[in-house]
């Protein structure tokens, strides 16, 4: 952003802040003063449609790559979602994909644009018991073998997969063990690295997972069998290996005694306690939903077993001989991503989200710095550096505040309810905490944070962030805008429709500690006003003009989720819980371009089907092709009726049968035009 843009924003808010006008920076974002804006994408937009099936522009061709429950090595057995086993699981794609990336089959640096063999990694989030198990018609008839086969659905996906005249194709194994497609689940061997790795909550709940689990035939010292889960969104690196992050990981712990021995001695500890609260593992009440869950998930026995999540794990998709690591100081919360970027002098900055409602956005600085030609020892680098937290300042202002054992602890010292940090270890595990007491700024759900690189992978110091929603009454705050009569008359109200923002970093450099915020787009109608009526029958304000000037114009859409940019600087944009907002139209993707001054054009690309959440969008490294994960399809009809409801209390089918006609099954999509050409062209 040209400072003389930047600073006549400021000025014009600081005079809005002297006539009452909410303290919120205007919106002038292109690159340089007087930059003419660039074209917009060169498609048409997808009609808003209900239907239960992918909707592309006209040109363009969707093709179901893989499915939850596709084989990744021959000789598998047809996929039958009754009968399959948690055995039979860790030879298939796993469930409700979320964030994809795409790696050449041979690594380079930079990556090779030129290949047509790849390999797809792709988070598995999480289980639905009403999306499985079709001849089920009871919850409570699942087993101990149906709740294990539902675990071994989440984790990541790794698989080759190859672009040909026909179409994409996944490479299968020729047998177990053989090639390089694998399942990582909550299983699987992980190795706990940085300052966190002793800390005696670690310590405490790891040997139930090692105890539940055998050990493989290739152990290494200090491996845990606690896999990985909750994979939500994550990054690539430059050196090859894949970031996931592990978000909702308490909806997968048990508690089946209130009461039990080992509970009651955590509840003791007054940092595990505001831990607990923190991020919402059972404490107090049994959960009889999960009571089959493996026993390794039960907080009842295994109290500090939540500990062991949380984390960004580190993947090397070449290498399936090198066991994951979990980067414990990178922080531990409800992680949403972990984008990478080169600062100005080589060391790599990982951009991440924190996404629940009123939680923060946090970049961690590595101390060394990267090598080119030297893959392998790049893969220690996210063990040693800074966690940031962002504090954002009215005047359109902001800076990274480091997250470190004084400060918080002097943060701790007026704040009596609070432990002190005891050491590095306890400052990454509870992260979440002393971001808090640091004074970072309460965000509305951040998830998805991605940053314009060059084709060297450093930054170019711009960086958007999605808030995809906060559907509770709250207050302006910076860099959480509220809408019409709500920026000057200073009264709560609900952000049903999400927003993006827009970070530079001071000087262009990622590892800067100051920066400049902008609103991107509030997400919503450019037609509606501030009386908008959800299909829920309640009224809402999902306008999109921040202080007299709209932020967007074109295709409506809510709820903005996970996004990626392509080589002209478009930014595409996939939804989460449209269906809340819009009856008129499923989740989607939609385009616009990143330097277009406000209001910026925006198309909509893709629709998907009947209660699914769009997921992950990606580019092949070509660009001839746009890749998105379609999520839970089924989920939800479009009343909104959640499939718990629908299955076990109304004994229906889901509302959904894509991709094929049967069973839905989420699965990912490949999006090319007819001619071959490069996609949003």
């Amino acid at each position: 952003m040209a400072e003389v843009e930047h600073i006549r924003d400021l000025i014009a808010s600081r005079r809005a802040v002297l006539g009452g006008l909410g303290a919120l920076p205007l919106l002038s974002l292109a690159s340089a003063a007087g930059a003419a804006a660039r074209a917009t994408p060169g498609f048409a937009s997808v009609a808003a449609t209900n239907a239960d099936t992918v909707s592309v522009p006209t040109g363009y061709r969707a093709q179901t790559l893989i499915a939850w429950g596709d084989a990744l090595v021959d000789g598998l057995p047809p996929f039958n979602p009754d009968t399959t086993r948690r055995a039979d699981q860790e030879q298939r794609f796993g469930q409700n994909n979320d964030m994809l990336a795409l790696f050449p089959a041979e690594y380079t640096f930079p990556f090779s644009q030129h290949t047509s063999r790849m390999l797809l990694c792709a988070n598995n989030e999480y289980f639905d018991p009403g999306l499985h198990f079709p001849a089920m018609t009871k919850l409570a008839d699942l087993t101990p073998a149906h709740w294990e086969a539902l675990y071994a659905t989440m984790g990541v996906s790794i698989v080759e997969v190859e672009k040909g005249p026909n179409g994409w194709r996944v490479i299968r194994n020729p047998a177990p063990g053989v090639g390089r497609n694998r399942r990582i689940t909550p299983f699987s061997p992980m190795i706990i690295s940085g300052p966190a790795a002793q800390h005696r909550w670690i310590r405490a709940g790891a040997p139930a997972f090692n105890a539940a689990e055998k050990a493989g035939p290739n152990e290494q010292p200090g491996e845990i069998r606690c896999g990985t889960t909750s994979n939500c969104a994550g990054g690539r690196t430059p050196w090859g290996t894949f970031l996931t992050s592990e978000e909702n990981f308490d909806a997968h712990f048990a508690l089946t005694n209130a009461t039990a021995p080992a509970l009651v001695q955590a509840q003791n500890d007054p940092a595990w306690i505001v831990d607990a609260g923190k991020f919402g593992y059972p404490l107090f009440a049994a959960s009889t939903g999960r009571a089959l869950a493996p026993a390794q998930f039960n907080c009842s026995t295994n109290p500090y077993g939540p500990a062991l999540y949380g984390w960004v794990v580190e993947i090397d998709p070449y290498d399936p001989s090198w066991t994951p690591r979990k980067r414990t100081a990178l922080g531990r919360k409800k992680g949403e991503c972990a984008t990478t970027a080169l600062t100005r002098d080589g060391r790599v900055c990982v951009y991440m989200g924190d996404d629940q409602i009123d939680e923060f956005i946090y970049k961690f600085v590595t101390t060394g710095k990267f090598q080119p030609g030297n893959r392998t020892a790049n893969r220690d680098l996210l063990d040693h550096g800074q966690l940031y937290v962002a504090r954002l300042k009215d005047d359109g202002t902001g800076e990274w505040v480091a997250i470190t054992l004084a400060a918080a602890n002097r943060a701790v010292e007026a704040e009596p309810f609070h432990a002190r940090f005891e050491d590095e270890g306890d400052l990454a595990i509870r992260a979440r905490e002393a971001a808090r007491l640091l004074g970072a700024t309460p965000m509305d759900r951040p998830e998805d944070f991605e940053a314009l690189v060059d084709d060297r992978w450093v930054g170019r110091g711009t960086v958007l962030v999605n808030c995809t929603y906060n559907r509770n009454e709250e207050y302006y705050r910076p860099g959480n805008p509220r809408r019409g009569k709500a920026q000057t008359s200073h009264v709560q109200q609900p952000n049903v429709g999400g927003h993006i923002l827009r970070f530079d970093e001071r000087d262009g450099d990622c590892g800067a500690t100051r920066f400049r915020w902008d609103v991107f787009a509030l997400a919503g109608d450019p037609k509606a006003g501030d009386h908008f009526t959800l299909p829920d029958s309640s009224v809402a304000d999902v306008s999109v003009t921040l202080n007299g000037r709209a932020t967007m114009t074109g295709d409506r859409f809510s709820c903005p989720d996970n996004l990626c940019f392509d080589s002209s600087d478009n930014v595409w944009i996939s939804t989460d819980g449209s269906y809340a907002v819009f009856d008129d139209c499923n989740d989607c993707v939609v385009v616009a371009p990143v330097d277009h001054p406000a209001p910026r054009p925006v198309k909509r690309f893709l629709v998907g089907p009947m209660g699914a959440e769009i997921c992950g969008p990606t580019l092949s490294l070509d660009e001839s092709a746009f890749l998105c994960a379609i999520q839970h399809p089924g989920e939800n009809n479009r009343a909104g009726a959640a499939i718990a409801e629908l299955r076990w209390q109304r004994g229906q089918r889901p509302p959904s049968t894509w991709p094929d006609g049967g069973w839905p099954r989420s699965a990912v999509v490949v999006v090319t035009r007819a001619d071959g050409g490069r996609v949003g062209t």
